[in-house]
Formats: structure tokens, C-alpha cells, sequence
């Protein structure tokens, strides 16, 4: 799995990662050394859990310098483990001279009755867009899937392309999302966020996979459904 890939894709968290352990502050008179509070997180920074099974996390390690201070930390955000979801925990202390650091595990919940086809690839996309009614058509885009556990799936651009690629906006304009492979080859949106408007996007609709022709089809509709993208995208 490309995971640098997948954690980029997060961005709806702000994650702060302190290469160094220490650093030297100076006053007007004398300087001394402060060390951030770094964090092990056990089980790793991305759990994958199936759907209906109660979470507890695995635990964590808190140390300034040499000095355990794990009681000091604040635990942020919630795991629903009966709703298939991307979740996103932070772990952050404040050390004795006032420094904040921070880290993240991301806590995927997973259908495990979801079919066990990998559609991971780079797909190539033809979009159909309506615009207030008006239709118009791009194509010979990419966008990338990527597996994050049993039938759920990151995807690079949800728009397929439209502004990130076609309107030459560039990547922060690509609508990336999350989506769960369901019985049936269908396909439901778990949740989408575009970096360049901050927004996202508002539903998707008649979502599916084609194994034989390995198509993908959605429609996504975007700004209240003033526009809808109807994108078809065919593994290379």
C-alpha cells in the first residue's frame, strides 16, 4: 500500500511532526534546551478494524526528553465501529516550557461482507459534466485508487480530473474521497473534501464496478447540485 499517498490525502487534519526532539530557545540572557513531547503509538499510526466491533485503542508512549509523561496527553476524536468511516485520532501534549506537539492515527472501520475484488489502479476518465442543466464533456484524464483495507478504497479525484487536470487549477483542486465496495459491485461515498475550496462534495449516485470491462461509473453532485460530474473511468 502507497501509505505516504493515503496519510497526504488526510487533509482535513492539520498534523504536526516535530523531526527533532529538542530545541534550543534563547532569551535576552541565556539559552537552554527545551524537548517536544514525542508519542509511540502502538499498533501504528492506521488501523484497519471490520464494522460492528468495538474499538479500544491499542495504547501510547508520551516522553519529554527522558521523562514519561503519557498522563499528560490529550486524546481528540471519536471511532463509531458500527458505521464504515474513516476517523482520525490526535494525540498531543504540552511540555513543561510551554510547546505543543502532536500526532495522528487513522482508524479505518471496513465492511467485512464487502466483495473481495481489488480495484486499486490508475484509471483513465471520461466526464460528463452538468453545469445548471448545460452539459459538457473532458476526457483522457487520470486518477489513481489505492486499497486502504477490505472494500474501502482512497480515491485521487473524485471529479476525475475536471479542475485539477483539465482546468489546470492543479492537485489542491482535486476532489479526493474515500468509497466502499459493496455487494453487488456497488459503489457508496464514505466521505470527499477538496483541498482548494475547502468544501466537499455533496452525494454520489449510481455508483458501480464492472468487473468484466473493469469500468468504474459514478456521479458526483457538487455546490447544492448546480453540478453533477458523471465520471466513467476504465483501468490502464
Amino acid at each position: 500500500m502507497k501509505k505516504s499517498l493515503f496519510i497526504l490525502s488526510i487533509i482535513t487534519v492539520v498534523i504536526f511532526i516535530f523531526t527533532g526532539c529538542e530545541k534550543e530557545v534563547t532569551t535576552e540572557d541565556n539559552s537552554k534546551i527545551t524537548y517536544y513531547v514525542t508519542f509511540d503509538l502502538e499498533g501504528g499510526d492506521l488501523l484497519t478494524i471490520p464494522k460492528g466491533s468495538a474499538f479500544v485503542d491499542p495504547g501510547y508512549t508520551a516522553m519529554e526528553g527522558t521523562q514519561d509523561v503519557t498522563s499528560k496527553v490529550v486524546v481528540d476524536g471519536e471511532v463509531d465501529g458500527l458505521n464504515v468511516g474513516l476517523y482520525v485520532l490526535t494525540y498531543s501534549a504540552v511540555n513543561k516550557d510551554g510547546f505543543a506537539s502532536s500526532a495522528s492515527r487513522v482508524v479505518i472501520i471496513y465492511d467485512p461482507s464487502a466483495p473481495p475484488t481489488d480495484i486499486s489502479g490508475t484509471y483513465s476518465t471520461h466526464i460528463l459534466r452538468y453545469y445548471a442543466g448545460s452539459p459538457s464533456v473532458r476526457s483522457g484524464y487520470t486518477i489513481t485508487i489505492e486499497k486502504l483495507a477490505p472494500g474501502f478504497f482512497y480515491v485521487s479525484d473524485l471529479f476525475g480530473g475536471w479542475y485539477a487536470q483539465g482546468s489546470g487549477y492543479g492537485a489542491s483542486y482535486a476532489m479526493t474521497g474515500y468509497i466502499q465496495l459493496n455487494p453487488g459491485n456497488i459503489i457508496t461515498l464514505v466521505s470527499s473534501y477538496i483541498r482548494g475550496w475547502g468544501d466537499s462534495c455533496d452525494n454520489m449516485e449510481n455508483g458501480a464496478y464492472d468487473p468484466g470491462t473493469k469500468e468504474l461509473f459514478w456521479a458526483v453532485n457538487y455546490l447544492g447540485g448546480l453540478i453533477q460530474f458523471n465520471v466513467t473511468s476504465t483501468l490502464n
